[in-house]
């Protein structure tokens, strides 16, 4: 059952941000939003108490996309493969699909919401995966243990809120995936001979 419901809310979620993407943050109804997803507004309404809370969903969006990558990524690869293609396949999927005003409007509001700051929720998938990823890379050796993994993710999810941060600043004028692959390996580096 809970799946069911998992799989509902996740349907509405990324219905709205299709619509946001394609016809602007104003330009989507809820209407439009059930219509797309195929549920009724009694549904919509059970998960989100208007489109406002589709906001706070993106990083759903986000846990959604890592969860998919989850099944393709090789499990013989480094830790620190492993951390360049998740964010390298994060960073095009949000440079190609979710619309640059809404995330900028997403992280100035987390500056100021009262209510749950879904861009650090370490109870996310997101959180607890790259930890687990960077928790192996100590064990094998890979990452010096001058930090611990909780201490390297803090890093990684820095420096991933802090490019995302740039490029809704810029207005999308500099190239998101292009320069965060070639910024993350360096911050990489530094996981390998010690923080």
């Amino acid at each position: 059952m809970a799946r069911k419901r998992q799989s509902t809310k996740n349907r509405i979620v990324k219905a709205a941000w299709n619509l946001f993407y394609k016809n602007g943050y104003d330009h989507t109804t809820v209407e439009e939003i059930i219509a797309a997803s195929k549920t009724s507004k009694g549904t919509f309404y059970h998960y989100f108490k208007g489109k406002e809370a589709l906001l706070n969903s993106l990083s759903d969006l986000f846990d959604e996309k890592y969860e998919e990558l989850a099944g393709v990524i090789s499990p013989e690869s480094s830790s620190r493969d492993k951390l360049l293609f998740l964010n390298h396949e994060l960073f095009y999927m949000i440079e190609t699909s979710v619309d640059i005003h809404l995330l900028a409007y997403l992280y100035s509001s987390q500056l100021i919401t009262k209510d749950k700051k879904s861009l650090s929720d370490h109870k996310r998938f997101y959180f607890k995966w790259i930890t687990e990823i960077i928790q192996n890379g100590l064990d094998t050796g890979e990452f010096a243990d001058t930090s611990t993994a909780d201490e390297l993710m803090d890093i990684y999810a820095m420096y991933e809120r802090a490019l995302l941060y740039d490029w809704a600043l810029s207005k999308g004028k500099i190239p998101l995936t292009d320069y965060s692959d070639k910024l993350l390996p360096h911050v990489l580096d530094t996981f390998v001979k010690g923080v």
